[in-house]
């Protein structure tokens, strides 16, 4: 049993998260005759794409919950105990902080052998509250499976978490994505895009500081006083994009730099571009930097959390300071300025996206998990 803060949302949707698309290639790709996946989502009521049904052999639940500790809270991981009874599980694996307290309380409750956890990054907006509740409940978890080594390092400093109960298993890209060419499926103008010049691209929401946006314009400003056809793109969206847009226009930028808003053919973009871009102050492990290495794109990437385990400086792009947009500046410049040797990194980093970021990678490494721990615990 899988149990998300959030929700999952069908491959491809513009409202789909790194963490929700993670779990919904695993829980889709799992050995249907060894393993009987649930999904339990916990997003409040809304726009929840998929409340009850079935995500490949998943079945998928919708107990939607606010606060955990209110009574509707405490209703709803009754709920969650009394379906893994009935379910007879085994296992299981929680997502993000309610997941996490709630699954620890209804494995108790309903006497599950096995419950893991997850760090899908190095917990910039997680609570003290919750790491105080997980010094305790992380007694009685099995493991943990974090998504990069600096995932693992943080756990292990921050919360106190054994090193050797913690897994590192890297996200995956979609089937498809490591499939077939890697050149655009479509014209720039069918895509929105600018139609003429080179192109650098950054895929992040707007909902975070930590994303980076302003230290991306300010780069962006730099390199477009020295390079006159070079033009910039922003994915996504969020409570800060108009103070983004409002910066571009006061460094006089808004002509050179296009929002494109929240968007379901990112692969489609991504392929388009020039260098792709991300300037995280802080991060986990980004899908983004994969799939733009599954496009065959360099990618200029901030010296933070598992960038530097995706981004081999000099090989597959470069990796700069994080808020440092001089330095970020100069990195995109340095690729417009030599074709061939961003069209040499991108060409590496398909390789290596080929060989590590493989769903069939990531799903037997949990599966081999959860095989060996099912053999401590029943």
């Amino acid at each position: 049993m899988y149990i998300i803060d959030t929700f999952l949302s069908p491959c491809g949707s513009p409202m789909q998260g790194g963490a929700e698309k993670q779990l919904g290639i695993l829980a889709s790709s799992l050995d249907p005759s060894r393993f009987r996946p649930l999904v339990v989502q916990l997003a409040p009521r809304g726009a929840v794409p998929l409340k009850n049904g079935t995500l490949g052999p998943a079945r998928v639940f919708h107990f939607p919950t606010g606060k955990f500790y209110s009574p509707s809270g405490f209703g709803q991981m009754l709920r969650i105990a009394r379906l893994a009874r009935e379910e007879r599980v085994d296992i299981i694996q929680t997502f993000f902080e309610k997941a996490e307290v709630m699954g620890w309380l209804a494995r108790r409750l309903a006497g599950v052998p096995v419950w893991m956890t997850s760090r899908r990054d190095l917990g910039f907006k997680r609570k003290p509250v919750y790491d105080r509740i997980f010094r305790i409940s992380s007694r009685s978890c099995d493991g943990l499976v974090a998504v990069c080594r600096a995932a693992k390092d943080e756990t292990v400093t921050r919360e106190g978490f054994p090193a050797g109960k913690i897994e590192v298993i890297y996200n995956a890209l979609e089937d498809g994505t490591l499939g077939g060419a890697v050149s655009p499926s479509g014209s720039r103008a069918d895509l929105g895009l600018p139609t003429e010049g080179p192109l650098v691209g950054m895929v992040a929401n707007f909902n975070f500081e930590i994303k980076g946006h302003r230290y991306f314009i300010e780069a962006a400003a730099r390199v477009a006083r020295e390079r006159s056809g070079v033009l910039f793109v922003l994915v996504g969206d969020g409570a800060l994009r108009a103070a983004c847009e409002r910066q571009a226009r006061d460094l006089g930028i808004a002509e050179r730099i296009h929002f494109l808003g929240k968007r379901g053919d990112v692969p489609a973009i991504l392929a388009h571009l020039d260098v792709s871009v991300l300037c995280s102050t802080s991060e986990g492990l980004s899908n983004v930097i994969m799939e733009s290495m599954a496009a065959c794109k360099p990618v200029v990437a901030t010296r933070v959390g598992g960038n530097p385990e995706l981004v081999q400086d000099g090989v597959t792009g470069l990796v700069v300071p994080p808020a440092d947009s001089t330095a970020l500046g100069e990195a995109i410049g340095a690729l417009l300025d030599d074709p061939p040797r961003a069209a040499a990194m991108g060409a590496a980093a398909r390789q290596i996206a080929e060989e590590r970021f493989s769903v069939r990678a990531m799903v037997e490494a949990h599966e081999k998990l959860y095989a060996r721990l099912c053999l401590e615990k029943i």
